[in-house]
């Protein structure tokens, strides 16, 4: 019952009533039980009584109203069923007699305290609401309607707990109900505090129309969240999932299909509570194959069955123990992660949302929480890294040990896959701690000793994942393990990237020599992760940008004078601030060290054997199998990729001096693959893009556009990927060059160039010039094709015509003679 339209008020003013509420202390101890001899007299509150007469809220005085529990006594009738809230006793006639406890409302008049303006008890199925803050609106047994408008919101919320403590003690048939008005303001919603619970049966044997009952009933019992915590506590308590369990049992032995699918639904409808102690019990050791089994059936699939129960005994959570541990609590663990995995994934594939499904997800990431703190808190991953020892593989290896070997890296890869969705922290704990055991070990024996290449992707995955999460973590352990074997705390030269190093080539070795194309791909993302500059800038990347890619050969020392200056400047009269940033900048300068020395050992010790097959020209001509052509293709993009990403200086000198885009050239002619020819011609395109002076002066000093040309002649008619590679090399130059136009007057829609238009002398303008001059009738024949080549000569024209006699644009010479390229390579 909702008050409308009325103009009850605890004052004398008019006040519209709505369907509204707002519960505040009504329901603050919901949880507690309290036992009618403890249910105490509310104090007396101020309040007015309204009674509805024809329509209309009439007052009927002001006066204090209270909640109070009396015991009377009663004449028990024959054919009246005794209650618990009864004690029966014999009178002086042997008349049976009852002590019955009552609660009332009473309001005493506030200017006659003797005279009661109302005594409502508590019975039936009465239904109260609370509206407002100071609103409680009944309808009692006899059909008045009532309403009580208290002067403050406290004795409001007394009179609701009241109310709340009879409920379920006393008159368990009666309910309070709050009204609350939508966001919006149109309408109310309904929340129940306190009221009669239908449940289940929770009886071993029920028929279809029992069932049907339950399944009602849990289905409305989620209307209200006082309805739905109720079941949940049934639920939990009764053991009623075993009794569900139970009598599908009974009606699959019967083959009883509809109980079974109603039993099915129940279960659906106990998942969509959302509750996680639900969930944890539905996966317990004495509910799964039952849950699962009756899973099996569905509603949408009436004539079909799925076989669960049969794949859990097959393929269940059986464990292989690498090594032994008799934590039982943890094996529990596991059963319950796999178990919840096995819901998620295959039985409730179809039937779970996204919000549902996020608690699973949730139960899951807790469990698997605890099981990467067991494994690092416990000796069990000090036993599992011992069986990589070089002494456990010479002592022990037997098929059996590599059997376990095998298992190990597959529990291993495992463990870090759990740890893709937990935070940072915990990610970072785990794989320090990996890495302090002695990954490496493991890593050394999956890729030297391990033949299956399932396990050496997997083992490369793990490398993975732990360098894409920090790269520098590797090389942090190593290097705090030396310093604590040394007792020294600096850092040296050799120690800088050992184990970064190391496992540089363990991955050179991989890509070279498996014949795997999956292991390949792998090992290619790692080798991308541990070469960019970027990943070992840290917090400090901003810093690092405005001195690691200059090609000015004094980048550090111009940088830490930046810092000096920073430091000596902001930080005047502030010691703290002085600290800080001199602490900053002490590691900004370890870091570039780091940096410098990691990219310094690897093209002196990993380079020239990782790019051993573009060193060699005999060996690069005689290739023309699948493998040979995919490893080039690997190493060309990576050749380009250490190109444009790292220090101009240091990466140039290593291509040019080894000669290796000679080398790759050749591979555009011949009859090679065109993913290979196109991954060349793709590299060329990066590299001039670089607009480097060095690369465009070695380039055309030693033809290297020769196979370009040829490669265009040859696919000139041709509608392919090549060609339209083709046709983006000369956009980029093309691109460039207008931009060496001073009045920035050069149009794409052009068809010619005033004769006055001048260019700058920059080294695209001086490539064009030196491919009009060279290739003249190739570009000729080309020009009706590519249109773009028609504007290049147009500008080739111009800057011919017009040559500006001082250059604007000076080569880089900091860290290199020209010449000596010149001169070297001619």
């Amino acid at each position: 019952m909702t008050v409308t339209a009325s103009t009850v008020s605890f004052d004398s003013d008019i006040v519209v009533m709505k369907d509204d509420v707002d519960v505040n202390g009504s329901n603050n101890n919901s949880n507690q039980n309290v036992s009618p001899s403890t249910i105490k007299n509310t104090e007396p509150k101020r309040v007015k009584v309204y009674i509805l007469e024809n329509s209309e809220w009439k007052d009927t005085g002001t006066g204090f109203c209270m909640g109070t529990l009396t015991v009377e006594m009663k004449n028990v009738n024959n054919n009246e069923t005794k209650s618990e809230n009864r004690i029966v006793s014999k009178g002086d006639n042997d008349e049976e007699k009852s002590m019955v406890k009552s609660a009332y409302l009473v309001v005493n008049n506030e200017e006659i305290p003797d005279s009661l303006l109302l005594k409502s008890k508590l019975e039936g199925t009465i239904e109260y609401q609370r509206q407002e803050e100071t609103l409680i609106v009944w309808k009692d047994v006899s059909g008045k309607d009532i309403a009580l408008s208290f002067e403050e919101s406290i004795g409001c919320d007394a009179l609701c707990e009241f109310i709340v403590q009879v409920q379920r003690n006393v008159e368990p048939k009666i309910s309070l109900v709050a009204v609350k008005t939508n966001l919006d303001g149109m309408g109310s919603v309904h929340e129940m505090i306190a009221g009669p619970v239908p449940l289940p049966s929770n009886e071993q044997q029920q028929n279809e129309s029992t069932l049907l009952e339950s399944l009602k009933i849990l289905n409305e019992n989620t209307s209200f969240d006082f309805l739905k915590n109720q079941t949940v506590e049934f639920i939990l308590q009764n053991n009623y999932i075993s009794t569900l369990i139970n009598i599908f049992d009974n009606a699959e032995k019967e083959k009883l299909t509809f109980d079974i699918l109603i039993v099915s639904n129940i279960i659906k409808t106990l998942i969509l509570y959302n509750q996680r102690d639900i969930i944890e019990q539905l996966v317990g050791d004495d509910h799964i194959m039952g849950v699962v089994g009756i899973l099996e059936y569905d509603t949408e699939f009436s004539t079909l069955k799925a076989n669960h129960r049969g794949y859990l005994k097959e393929n269940g959570p059986t464990f292989k123990e690498v090594i032994a541990f008799e934590n039982e609590e943890l094996k529990s663990i596991i059963k319950k992660c796999f178990r919840l995995q096995f819901l998620k994934d295959v039985v409730l594939v179809r039937f779970l949302d996204g919000h549902h499904l996020d608690l699973i997800l949730d139960i899951i990431m807790d469990l698997e929480i605890c099981i990467i703190e067991f494994l690092q808190a416990d000796v069990f991953l000090d036993e599992l890294v011992g069986l990589y020892s070089e002494e456990s593989i010479r002592t022990h290896n037997s098929e059996e040990d590599k059997i376990r070997r095998k298992d190990g890296i597959k529990l291993l890869h495992q463990c870090v896959q759990m740890t893709v969705n937990l935070e940072k922290i915990s990610k970072y704990a785990f794989y320090k701690a990996l890495v302090e055991k002695g990954l490496f070990k493991v890593m050394n024996y999956a890729f030297n000793n391990e033949t299956d290449d399932n396990i050496r992707i997997i083992s490369t995955d793990m490398i993975i994942t732990i360098i894409e999460h920090d790269i520098l973590l590797i090389h942090y352990v190593q290097n705090k393990q030396n310093q604590c074997s040394t007792g020294d705390n600096k850092l040296n030269d050799s120690d800088a990237p050992e184990s970064d190093i190391t496992l540089l080539l363990i991955l050179s070795k991989i890509l070279l020599n498996d014949k795997s194309p999956g292991l390949k791909e792998q090992v290619m993302q790692a080798l991308y992760t541990l070469l960019h500059p970027e990943e070992y800038m840290g917090d400090n990347r901003d810093l690092m940008d405005e001195g690691y890619n200059n090609d000015d050969g004094d980048d550090d020392h111009n940088m830490m004078n930046k810092l000096n200056y920073n430091v000596e400047t902001s930080a005047l009269g502030s010691d703290d601030k002085y600290e800080e940033l001199h602490e900053k900048n002490a590691l900004t300068e370890t870091t570039t060290f780091q940096i410098k020395e990691y990219f310094k050992h690897f093209y002196q010790q990993v380079a020239p054997a990782l790019f051993k097959p573009l060193l060699d020209p005999t060996h690069v001509l005689k290739i023309n199998d699948f493998q040979s052509e995919l490893l080039l293709i690997h190493l060309i993009k990576l050749l380009c990729f250490l190109c444009t990403e790292h220090d101009r200086g240091i990466s140039r000198q290593f291509v040019l001096e080894n000669g290796i885009l000679n080398n790759i050239s050749k591979l555009m002619d011949g009859n090679y693959s065109i993913q290979l020819k196109l991954a060349v011609l793709r590299c060329f395109k990066n590299i001039i893009y670089l607009d480097d002076a060095f690369y465009h002066r070695y380039m055309i000093t030693n033809s290297l556009y020769d196979p370009v040309i040829r490669l265009l002649m040859n696919t000139l008619d041709e509608d392919n990927i090549i060609n339209s590679s083709l046709r983006d090399f000369f956009k980029i130059i093309y691109t460039s060059c207008k931009t060496a136009e001073p009045l920035n007057s050069l149009n794409d829609d052009d068809t010619t160039l005033d004769c006055d238009t001048k260019f700058k002398k920059t080294n695209f303008i001086l490539l064009n010039n030196h491919l009009f001059q060279k290739y003249p009738e190739e570009l000729t024949e080309a020009k009706e094709s590519i249109q773009l080549i028609k504007k290049l000569e147009l500008i080739r024209e111009a800057y011919v015509t017009n040559e500006v006699e001082e250059p604007t644009t000076e080569l880089d010479t900091s860290d290199n003679d020209i010449t000596s390229y010149e001169d070297k390579y001619k």
